[in-house]
């Protein structure tokens, strides 16, 4: 099975000014995105897992009427954008998504079979202190996804990390990421689990049997995304590092 994946795009068009962060190109997004996506198509991926921060949404005044406007017309932007993409594709929500405004625009598959593999998708948010939580219905679909009758393989998808902890500077790791990755390893049934929010990434890594793998921000110079292929007998997993203008 092959899966490309690319996260964190921190779009502004009509929200005004660029992210706070150096070296997050929020006003150039317009033009890269669209290229990246006819990359995507070219490689004729089974599934595209699009895993969060499409736009940059302040923080500040989240709920201020101007940045619910702008929000909302830069969420609609990239769903049209979005729309070329032939194939099955999941887009989750970042912690810079206004909530609201994202659940308005997209409807996420939840849970759903490409090639053999169960495909599930989690719409997390972050909790007190900017910790990510996996809770209420995302964490009841998590328990039974791992307990119930179906045998088929597992992939799973998320913007916030399971695996590695990576919290210097910000949390980026779930505050129960360990008892998630425990129950993870003891269901046998997960093969793949990506994330977003990390901007440097994390290379597929794979710990007691799963494949854990943080895509780099598409914001950000060289503008990197990830194809995967998926061997789910062998439970081997090899990637490609993609970037815009390269093939």
């Amino acid at each position: 099975m092959i899966i490309a994946h690319i996260s964190d795009f921190h779009l502004r068009q009509h929200l005004k000014g660029t992210s706070a962060a150096l070296g997050r190109l929020s006003r150039e997004m317009v033009d890269k995105v669209p290229r990246a996506l006819e990359q995507i198509v070219e490689a004729h991926p089974d599934l595209v897992v699009v895993s969060g921060d499409l736009i940059d949404h302040p923080f500040e005044d989240m709920d201020h009427p101007d940045h619910l406007d702008a929000g909302r017309r830069d969420l609609r932007w990239f769903s049209e954008a979005l729309s070329v993409l032939p194939m099955p594709t999941v887009v989750l929500p970042g912690n810079h998504d206004h909530l609201v405004l994202f659940h308005e625009q997209f409807q996420i598959p939840v849970d759903f079979i490409v090639k053999g593999l169960r495909i599930l998708s989690f719409a997390d948010a972050e909790g007190e202190n900017h910790i990510p939580q996996r809770q209420g219905d995302e964490r009841v679909l998590f328990d039974q996804a791992l307990a119930d009758q179906d045998p088929r393989p597992q992939v799973h998808l998320q913007h916030y990390l399971v695996y590695p902890r990576r919290d210097e500077g910000y949390p980026h790791t779930y505050g129960d990421a360990e008892a998630l990755r425990t129950a993870i390893a003891r269901s046998g049934r997960v093969r793949l689990c990506l994330s977003g929010h990390y901007h440097p990434g994390h290379e597929p890594e794979c710990v007691d049997g799963t494949w854990f793998s943080v895509a780099p921000a598409f914001c950000e110079a060289p503008h990197r995304w990830r194809l995967y292929r998926l061997d789910v007998d062998g439970r081997t997993l090899t990637w490609e590092p993609r970037q815009l203008g390269q093939a």
